[in-house]
């Protein structure tokens, strides 16, 4: 087998697509002006938003139970926004590296060896001293962990994108493309591998023959649940890996569809479903899903139960915290349709998702651009 170049440009489009999706791309703090503010801690943990108004960048909490803010940070805006929090961490990207910002003291550090390195869908581990995230090495992808406090790299793995599982046991990624030749026949097949904290043992789950199709992301949710995002030109969805064991496998079983029945005749729509957000234990995630050219709406999924919940309500950004799912809508069609023609977002409010009951509750507005921030 010999390897085939993943293009940069494919992995900089998947970030660009995580950053505020096709709304907007604002940039991040070249020489940043940080104004730090305390925030009082409550029961319900505060929802944090990042927000462009008016040419000034800002990260601010939000109250879950009044809609109060507080400021975090501000800054001039340049080249990137924060991608993950930590506690009294900020971890963003400037134009040529990735920072972390220490919110105790205001220091920005640069992280070494992250020139043109990209952050994952996790940032950091928990309960160590560890940020994750991936860099080009001559023509191969990497997966490098980097414990902050000794300023050093600890481990580094084959692929990017890479995902801490919500009990932070496992690493899952994908893997660099490799030209497979069989029976005279070549194809292009990426592999999907898993990474165990606990034991040091790398594990290929899968192989993917790429072909016509881009594997963008990938979830671990259980021991036995791997859960990768596919787009093509038609599509936009999450599939269940169907099998573990390195074998080479097909995409047949779509993570909880949307509900078709089975009588109708019209004929079956492919929904995306982005912006996926995880509760802290795992037991539920959230997501918006969208038909092409259509407005998208706010579906929860409760592991536990195996149970999609599918509501009423237009909106993105979902985030899955203190038992409940917040999220971004525009007032003016929050309520509407989800099957209406898609437009743009020109106001954002907070909201509390009931997903149990189909109910929201408004707690702020907020003004400018918003996504929210896990």
């Amino acid at each position: 087998m010999q390897a085939k170049d993943t293009t940069k440009n494919k992995l900089l489009n998947l970030a660009l697509l995580r950053i505020f999706g096709s709304i907007f791309i604002i940039s991040i703090l070249q020489n940043p002006i940080f104004s730090v503010t305390p925030t009082p801690v409550s029961f319900m943990s505060p929802v944090y938003a990042v927000q462009e108004d008016k040419g000034i960048l800002r990260l601010i909490s939000i109250s879950s139970i009044n809609g109060k803010t507080g400021l975090v940070y501000t800054g001039t805006q340049e080249k990137g926004i924060p991608v993950f929090r930590k506690q009294n961490y900020i971890l963003f990207k400037t134009s040529k590296d990735l920072n972390l910002l220490n919110l105790t003291n205001s220091k920005v550090k640069t992280i070494k060896g992250t020139r043109d390195a990209f952050p994952g869908n996790s940032g950091f581990l928990k309960d160590k001293s560890i940020v994750i995230f991936s860099r080009k090495n001559a023509d191969r992808w990497e997966t490098v962990l980097y414990d902050y406090e000794k300023e050093k790299e600890i481990k580094s793995l084959p692929g990017y994108q890479p995902f801490v599982s919500p009990d932070q046991k496992n690493i899952v990624l994908i893997g660099n493309e490799v030209r497979y030749s069989e029976h005279g026949e070549e194809s292009l097949r990426v592999p999907i591998h898993k990474y165990s904290l606990e034991t040091s043992e790398l594990k290929t789950l899968a192989w993917i023959e790429s072909g016509k199709l881009q594997i963008t992301d990938v979830y671990t949710i259980a021991e036995d649940l791997v859960l990768v995002r596919i787009a093509t030109e038609k599509e936009n969805r999450l599939y269940k890996l169907p099998s573990l064991t390195g074998e080479l496998i097909k995409f047949s079983d779509p993570f909880y569809p949307f509900p078709i029945n089975p009588q109708s005749k019209e004929p079956r729509e492919n929904k995306e479903q982005v912006n996926i957000s995880f509760s802290p234990d795992g037991k539920v995630l959230s997501f918006t899903e969208r038909a092409d050219g259509k407005l998208g709406n706010i579906v929860v999924v409760d592991l536990k139960t195996k149970q999609r919940y599918d509501s009423s309500f237009v909106g993105c950004f979902p985030v899955v915290k203190n038992g409940s799912v917040y999220f971004l809508g525009d007032p003016e069609f929050v309520k509407q349709s989800k099957d209406q023609e898609y437009r743009p977002y020109n106001n954002y409010t907070l909201y509390e998702l009931d997903y149990k009951k189909d109910k929201i509750r408004s707690i702020t507005p907020i003004s400018g651009k918003v996504e929210l921030l896990e």
